[in-house]
């Protein structure tokens, strides 16, 4: 079942093929688009900014994704395409992650500790230690996921590295900026 579009603005006679890339109505054929687009209602200019906001924005860090948790890996495009590869990569990881909780009363499965030795932070870490090295000497498709999902959150991190860097050097120099104009108005 196709979806269908709305019925051409222009002749009201045909669904409409065409998207206006101003105000998003549908025509449906060149001569149609010709006579909307003449016809064209005027469309709101964006609000200028002042100058000194403008120069900041151009100032500024050209990163498109700025990067602040490391949870945000999640919305990145190259995670997405790692889970079209890879589909069962978040079982994997989410077993990874479980891995470091305490185990329940009616858990029944591997765990790296002694039976009367109570569980701890690092006892949870070893045991995802182990899973991951068992992961890394099982052959195929989970392996590769695991490397490759590695790899993206070591470039993640490397990018929030530098964009932190930039935000401090940012502020370092509207410091000084400010610094200056206070003493220019003392003066």
């Amino acid at each position: 079942m196709g979806t269908t579009r709305p019925i051409c603005l222009v002749c009201t006679a045909v669904e409409g093929r065409y998207k206006c890339p101003l105000c998003e109505d549908f025509t449906c054929s060149l001569p149609c688009s010709r006579e909307h687009r003449g016809n064209h209602p005027p469309v709101e200019k964006k609000p200028t900014l002042p100058v000194y906001i403008a120069e900041a924005e151009q100032s500024a860090p050209s990163n498109p994704t700025r990067p602040t948790r490391l949870s945000d890996i999640v919305d990145t495009t190259e995670y997405k395409n790692l889970l079209r590869r890879y589909p069962d990569m978040e079982k994997y990881l989410w077993s990874i992650a479980t891995a470091t909780d305490p185990p329940r009363d009616d858990h029944v499965g591997r765990t790296f500790r002694k039976p009367n030795q109570p569980w701890t932070k690092e006892a949870g870490m070893t045991n995802a230690v182990h899973l991951v090295q068992s992961i890394k000497t099982s052959p195929g498709d989970v392996r590769d996921a695991i490397r490759e999902f590695s790899d993206l959150v070591t470039i993640y991190k490397a990018k929030m590295k530098e964009y932190d860097e930039q935000v401090r050097t940012r502020r370092a120099e509207d410091a000084q900026i400010i610094s200056s104009l206070l003493r220019k108005e003392k003066a």
